[in-house]
């Protein structure tokens, strides 16, 4: 659902050099991966963040919540989401909609401001801008659960054989998730927005990098900029879309090029070791290199680390040692062997060199991220205070009590109130959100989950209702770090509700993992973590909403109706994908086009949390303690430089050990290497070429990430109708006959 690499201006496309110069690298910004990593992208401004941006005109009372902004922002927010799906599916993150929106929201309706169409022209400014976004987020924001919790419960076969027949079920699981979300994200809106934003730090990099684009976009001079934009989009939109339908009926010729398996099918024999650990192998994917286009080197290369790990370091070694072993998958080529294979009954004995990673890998990744989150403790401390100060503030002045003693608690009381006073809220109260609505969209959700889960998953309310709780107390946490990092660690959040309801769950007299065990631990971190995710992206929004002056209250009703579009369409992408390709939903299978890093971790963190012995080899759990002792070091050393003044330029030659783990959880070198082909391309382009790089990384990067989301619905639809590339192509040039 954090960057160094372009400056904010330089990712929307537009000359807004003179509008921001005032930008520096500040905190990193985050495109949303599903494991708590972070993908940077952007810089925030100068001067002072925690009060609205100067230069934005006031809001003048017009209707914000048009046809034309959430028709706009709902279809971008579709493409975004239909790319998501692919992308974490793939890989495991996906991209942000924030610029995105903002960006080619603007290009769209600038140029429907002077037609005739009805509904459809008249005045367009930053606030209705901030609208599109903000339908855009609501559109994505529950995506997550579908490249993560709902994948894995098909995969343990706790739900229907058949995706399509479950989708009332989803479509449940996504309303209640995402409607929880957006009910408990105002208040904290007011609290981490207003209240303790300086306090915390919380500057919600891309939130305001979003809205210093905005009100950059609306104070140009130049219209011409953003038909140049658009047309730049739309043409590596449609491009992209149709080269990954037409590539699919020749993968191995057109789309994934593997050297080592050609010179080994031309009789090289001797290279069949590199061949089978995947070795320089890459996609000519528009959506993976677009997203390698918009992350810096230290991101993209942290990921390389992670896979020459891995496949080159760990993995052979521990084949040669006997700690681990590989299996032949091809009986037509017994030379091909796959190390990729989950066999239950070889965990503990003689897994698999991807199994045995995968547990030094997330808990590297849980470790680091929930270093991440210490190191914020402070903030937590003063969230803490205040809210005492604040408590015992209103009960003085309901009971009429003055304060116990002197001075110092005259200057507790002070501080509070300096607390909840300090920002004052650029929205009048006639265009606040009112408390019946969020609190009924609260309760809405919990209701509807207590009551249909029971039927529809066999699940007891009070897990349930310790669900919402845990979703509650996982938003705080994902708000914080999201807010004074730019890293959503969702991921994270998401193994704590696991473990926590496993725990509860777990009967130790079982002799086996249960259907209904697994059901219910999968059930309810997806709610929680679902609906924290989505209260830190909408909190992320409100930031840019708070920026640019924009009422919350039509800001708050384009999220929902956003978020309702995606309740009826994540659900509906997900099963056309499943039904197309079935490896997504069977764990059996040892060759899939879809890596799915974070459908296996949510799965066999299940199945260990259930199991009557945790299936991990002593080997694996040592190094695992090892590894993670090293990931939390190099963050804490990361945290020192950045600190620094005369270090912090060699931040950027330390990786971002979530990122490591996020890698080593990924099938293949494949992704990750293509990944890098992008960012590397990027920065080159940049490095002598930069005004165009300027103009167009954006549009372009953007534009192939939707095309081949969308091109792989097409390609869905071809591949249930039975005229898909596996009939009609050819597999000529794939590794094992599969690409």
């Amino acid at each position: 659902m954090s960057k160094p690499v372009s400056s904010t201006e330089k990712h929307s496309g537009q000359d807004v050099k003179t509008s921001v110069d005032n930008v520096k690298p500040d905190k990193e910004m985050a495109i949303n991966d599903t494991d708590g990593a972070s993908i940077a992208l952007g810089h925030s401004e100068e001067d002072d963040l925690y009060r609205p941006l100067s230069g934005v005109p006031p809001y003048d009372g017009r209707r914000l919540v048009t046809v034309r902004a959430i028709f706009t922002g709902a279809v971008l927010g579709s493409l975004v989401a239909c790319a998501n799906i692919y992308l974490g599916l793939k890989t495991g993150f996906g991209a942000d909609a924030t610029l995105f929106s903002a960006i080619f929201g603007y290009s769209i309706c600038k140029l429907l401001e002077s037609s005739k169409i009805p509904l459809l022209s008249g005045h367009f400014g930053p606030h209705e801008n901030n609208i599109i976004q903000a339908t855009a987020l609501g559109t994505v924001g529950v995506g997550f659960m579908f490249i993560s919790g709902v994948p894995a419960m098909y995969q343990l076969g706790v739900l229907s054989p058949s995706p399509q027949s479950d989708y009332g079920k989803l479509l449940c699981l996504a309303l209640a998730s995402g409607l929880l979300g957006l009910g408990i994200v105002v208040p904290f809106r007011r609290l981490f927005i207003l209240r303790m934003a300086r306090q915390l730090s919380l500057s919600f990099p891309l939130g305001t990098a979003a809205a210093v684009t905005i009100r950059a976009l609306h104070t140009s001079a130049d219209p011409s900029k953003a038909k140049e934009n658009l047309k730049t989009i739309s043409w590596t939109f449609g491009v992209t879309l149709v080269w990954s339908v037409v590539t699919s009926y020749a993968p191995g010729i057109l789309y994934s090029w593997n050297p080592f398996f050609w010179i080994y099918k031309w009789g090289g024999h001797a290279i069949i070791g590199a061949v089978n650990w995947g070795w320089l192998s890459w996609q000519w994917s528009p959506s993976i290199i677009g997203t390698g286009m918009l992350i810096d080197l230290n991101a993209s290369f942290s990921l390389l680390l992670g896979s020459i790990l891995s496949w080159g370091v760990i993995g052979p070694s521990l084949v040669a040692s006997g700690q681990a072993i590989g299996i032949p998958f091809d009986p037509k080529n017994p030379d091909l062997i796959t190390y990729n294979a989950f066999i239950p009954t070889q965990f503990v004995t003689s897994p698999s060199p991807r199994y045995w990673i995968l547990w030094p890998a997330v808990f590297m990744m849980l470790a680091t991220s929930l270093a991440t989150v210490l190191i914020e403790g402070k903030n937590f401390g003063a969230l803490a205070l205040y809210g005492v100060r604040s408590v015992s503030a209103k009960i003085n002045n309901v009971t009429g009590r003055s304060p116990a003693s002197g001075n110092e608690s005259r200057t507790t009381q002070d501080r509070a109130v300096t607390l909840e006073d300090g920002i004052p809220d650029p929205v009048p109260k006639e265009h606040q959100v009112r408390w019946w609505e969020w609190s009924s969209i609260t309760l809405l959700p919990c209701i509807v989950a207590m009551v249909a889960f029971k039927y529809l998953y066999g699940i007891s309310p009070a897990l349930i209702l310790l669900n919402v709780f845990l979703g509650l107390i996982w938003a705080l946490v994902i708000i914080q770090v999201f807010g004074a990092s730019g890293i959503n660690p969702v991921g994270t959040v998401a193994k704590g509700s696991q473990f926590i309801t496993g725990g509860i769950a777990r009967n130790p007299a079982d002799k086996a993992i249960s259907a209904t065990g697994s059901k219910t631990v999968l059930v309810g971190a997806t709610l929680s973590s679902c609906a924290a995710s989505q209260a830190g992206e909408l909190c992320q929004d409100f930031r840019t909403g708070f920026l640019l002056g924009t009422p919350a209250r039509a800001q708050w009703h384009a999220q929902v109706l956003g978020t309702l579009v995606a309740v009826f369409l994540t659900p509906a992408i997900f099963i056309l994908f499943a039904k197309a390709f079935p490896c997504i939903t069977d764990a059996t299978v040892t060759q899939c086009q879809f890596a799915l890093p974070s459908v296996t971790t949510w799965r066999v963190v299940t199945e260990a949390i259930l199991a009557p012995q945790f299936p991990i080899s002593q080997s694996s759990w040592i190094f695992s303690i090892v590894f993670s002792v090293l990931g939390v070091a190099i963050v804490m050393l990361k945290r020192f430089i950045l600190q620094k003044p005369n270090l912090k330029q060699y931040h950027v030659w330390i990786p971002n050990m979530p990122l490591v783990g996020l890698a080593m959880t990924i099938a293949s070198s494949q992704t990750v290497l293509t990944l890098a082909i992008g960012s590397a391309f990027a920065a080159t382009w940049g490095k002598f070429w930069p005004k165009s790089h300027e103009r167009f990384l954006y549009p372009i990067a953007s534009g192939g990430i939707a095309g081949e989301g969308v091109g792989y619905v097409v390609l869905s639809i071809l591949q249930i109708a039975g005229v898909g590339g596996d009939k009609y192509g050819t597999m000529l040039g794939c590794y094992g006959g599969a690409c």
